[in-house]
């Protein structure tokens, strides 16, 4: 009974210390035909969420709120792009929103392109969601090429990376 009494203290105390992990994942690919960067993140439904709650007003809920033109426009507006920018020469490159996945595995997906760019160097600051979770890590993939990936991590000390694109 004592073990049975200690594991269940154990189980309790390690489930308490435990904190929620806040992430959001970006993967962006240089397209040769548009001369344009396309780029999908993705991030947790739950957290989107509860963000847009906060930041919408007459907020209905996210499936309603993706699915309703104004609403979908304030949350690519006000929390998605906000979150993802890009700079070239020191110039903010505007990204065009192309559409949505929400998932049934609690993922929302937003498809980004830029507007026509050099292929050269390029900031990109991926604090998306920093401002509400503490914890939060977002990490992008650029593909370089077929067989070339490069993996980049954002904390919440380091939210710009420079890439050669």
């Amino acid at each position: 009974m004592k073990s049975i009494l200690l594991l269940l203290l154990l189980a309790i105390s390690t489930y308490s210390l435990s904190h929620e992990t806040y992430f959001a994942f970006a993967e962006m690919e240089y397209d040769e035909n548009c001369s344009c960067l396309e780029i999908s993140i993705k991030v947790s439904a739950h957290d989107l969420n509860s963000i847009a709650e906060n930041e919408i007003k007459n907020y209905s809920g996210l499936e309603k709120a993706l699915n309703n033109e104004e609403q979908n426009q304030k949350i690519i507006q006000n929390i998605i792009l906000p979150g993802f920018i890009i700079t070239q020469n020191q110039k903010e490159l505007e990204l065009f929103y192309e559409g949505f996945e929400l998932n049934n595995d609690g993922n929302c997906l937003f498809f980004l392109r830029t507007q026509k760019i050099e292929r050269s160097v390029a900031n990109v600051k991926f604090d998306l969601f920093m401002s509400a979770y503490v914890e939060q890590q977002n990490k992008l993939i650029y593909k370089k090429s077929n067989h070339s990936k490069e993996p980049y991590t954002f904390f919440e000390s380091k939210r710009e990376i420079e890439i050669t694109l």
